[in-house]
C-alpha cells in the first residue's frame, strides 16, 4: 500500500509539472521572427508574385497566432523590453531576415495580394 501511494504521488507531481508554462516574451518574439521567416520563404519559393501572394496567405494564416502575440508585446513595455533584449541578443538568428523581406517586397511591389500580405503582417 505505501509502495502503491508513494508511487502514486510521484505520479501526479511528474504530471503536474509537464503543464504548458506561459511563453516568456522572448519566447512569443522568436515565435513571431520564425512566423515572419515562414511566410517570406513561401512567397520566396513561389514561381510568380501570384503564387507568392497564395502561398504567404496560407502560411499567415496558419501562424496568425504567432503574428499577433508578437504583436501584443508592444502593449507593456516591460514586455517589450525583454523580447528587444532577446532579440538584440540573437540577432544573427534571422539577421537577414529584413533584407529577404525587402527583396520579396521590392520583387512584387506592383502585386496587391502580396503587399497585402505584408500588411497583415505588420498588423495582425
Amino acid at each position: 500500500m505505501r509502495w502503491t501511494l508513494t508511487c502514486w504521488l510521484l505520479g501526479s507531481v511528474w504530471l503536474s509539472s509537464c503543464k504548458d508554462h506561459a511563453p516568456s516574451p522572448a519566447e512569443i518574439a522568436d515565435r513571431g521572427w520564425h512566423a515572419h521567416e515562414l511566410v517570406i520563404a513561401a512567397g520566396e519559393a513561389a514561381k510568380s508574385c501570384p503564387e507568392a501572394a497564395v502561398a504567404m496567405q496560407k502560411v499567415f494564416d496558419a501562424h496568425h497566432d504567432e503574428f499577433a502575440a508578437a504583436f501584443d508585446l508592444d502593449q507593456d513595455k516591460t514586455q517589450l523590453q525583454e523580447a528587444t533584449d532577446f532579440l538584440e541578443a540573437h540577432q544573427a538568428r534571422y539577421g537577414n531576415l529584413e533584407t529577404r523581406m525587402e527583396a520579396l517586397s521590392d520583387r512584387c511591389a506592383n502585386d496587391t495580394a502580396v503587399q497585402a500580405v505584408f500588411h497583415r503582417m505588420a498588423t495582425p
